[in-house]
């Protein structure tokens, strides 16, 4: 064996270059799946410590059919909720509190600035008890009818003038006072909390001629010691039962599990689209080792035959291939992975300068997560790459006759 290694090291010292461009194929197929799953994983992480700030013991539910991944079918915009549901659901007893929002997305002035922003009438008292976030400044909504509680983005980044305490801002044309600003949420959920405005519902419906029994979306806080996911059950067969429409439910039951099982769908199904294009490369670069090992077994018909007129044998010859193969694969593996990392690495680098202009404030880099076990995985894998397509060549160069590779000009 120390006799094979060294011919094998020998010849690939004397073709540096050929095995550098064979080895191509490897790098770019190990280091785009190490760089793509590499970033993929980071963002990942990142998404699910997020979601370990979702409140655990909230359930909401939502008007139409929404399929994990977030996809809506047809049907999805027929479902209606009314403060009847919301009663429904207060009498289930695992419901510690039940409250119905009404939520549009409206133009909120400030100054000489107009935005489009998610408006959401609510309960005061059932918004402070159910209220997670919290204050930064101010306190929360009361008896005033032109009041409001902004998001910490609303307050602090999305005009160009800072919103303070007692400060007036014009929704749909009407005056309100900022009497609280929430804290900051950021992360994946910052689009959606900090950017949120809260005013009293009575005043919502008014403003814009809501019926009094609609909702926009129902927001359960489940009694400590139960499960979240069984709740969800109960009110789904509740609610069904009431609409009718068991089966074919005109609602979706929001749980913190719910989320979490789509999101590790759509990043899943991500990776494997990702790892599917890195596999052509990594076919490409196995096509090459074997071109290359073919040519190899051409070039060194002598040396074959001198190796087997000194008794060296058939199987000894393959293996003198197929390891010669197998290590130019696994240098191509090697090599790849320190390239994926840094492919990676870059991607999370460009990522977050596009973050920053979007979401300055609550933008973070990431750094590549990659397992022990995946560099394992393609180290291994490129080694058997390197193999298999060094068998043919390999197999070809043992059949060889001494005589006639002597022969061989």
């Amino acid at each position: 064996m120390k006799g094979i290694f060294i011919l094998i090291f020998r010849n690939l010292q004397r073709r540096k270059t050929r095995t550098f461009l064979t080895t191509l194929g490897v790098i770019i197929g190990v280091a785009a799946v190490v760089g793509l799953v590499g970033s993929t994983n980071a963002i990942s992480e990142n998404i699910f410590s997020q979601l370990q700030k979702f409140q655990s013991d909230r359930i909401f539910v939502l008007p139409g059919q929404l399929k994990r991944g977030f996809a809506l079918n047809p049907s999805a915009f027929s479902g209606e909720l009314t403060e009847k549901d919301v009663t429904r659901i207060s009498r289930l007893s695992d419901v510690e509190m039940v409250t119905g929002e009404v939520q549009r997305s409206v133009e909120v002035t400030y100054g000489k600035e107009k935005l489009i922003l998610t408006v959401y009438g609510v309960d005061p008292q059932a918004f402070k008890e159910l209220d997670t976030l919290g204050l930064k400044e101010g306190r929360y909504l009361g008896q005033e009818k032109y009041s409001a509680v902004i998001g910490y983005s609303v307050a602090q980044e999305l005009y160009d003038k800072k919103i303070g305490l007692k400060k007036k801002i014009y929704i749909a044309g009407r005056p309100f006072r900022v009497v609280g600003i929430r804290n900051k949420q950021g992360g994946m959920l910052s689009t959606m909390e900090d950017t949120a405005i809260f005013i009293p519902k009575d005043t919502m419906r008014e403003i814009f001629d809501i019926d009094k029994n609609h909702v926009s979306i129902i927001v359960v806080k489940v009694k400590r010691g139960f499960d979240p996911d069984e709740v969800g059950e109960e009110i789904k067969q509740v609610l069904c039962k009431a609409h009718k429409t068991c089966g074919n439910e005109d609602f979706t039951i929001i749980t913190p599990k719910f989320v979490e099982e789509t999101v590790s769908q759509i990043t899943s199904m991500l990776s494997f689209m990702l790892l599917t294009i890195a596999s052509i490369s990594l076919i490409v670069g196995a096509i090459g080792i074997a071109n290359t090992m073919y040519t190899s077994v051409l070039e060194r018909t002598r040396e074959i035959g001198i190796l087997k007129a000194i008794g060296v044998k058939p199987r000894t010859i393959m293996m003198l291939f197929v390891l010669e193969s197998g290590i130019i694969g696994l240098i191509g593996g090697l090599i790849g992975i320190l390239v994926g990392y840094g492919i990676g690495e870059g991607f999370l680098l460009a990522r977050y300068y596009m973050m920053l202009k979007t979401f300055p404030k609550t933008a973070k880099l990431l750094s590549v997560s990659i397992s022990p076990e995946l560099i394992i995985e393609m180290i291994v894998f490129s080694f058997i790459i390197g193999v298999i397509s060094g068998l043919l060549p390999a197999r070809k160069a043992a059949k060889l006759e001494a005589v006639e590779a002597l022969r061989y000009e």
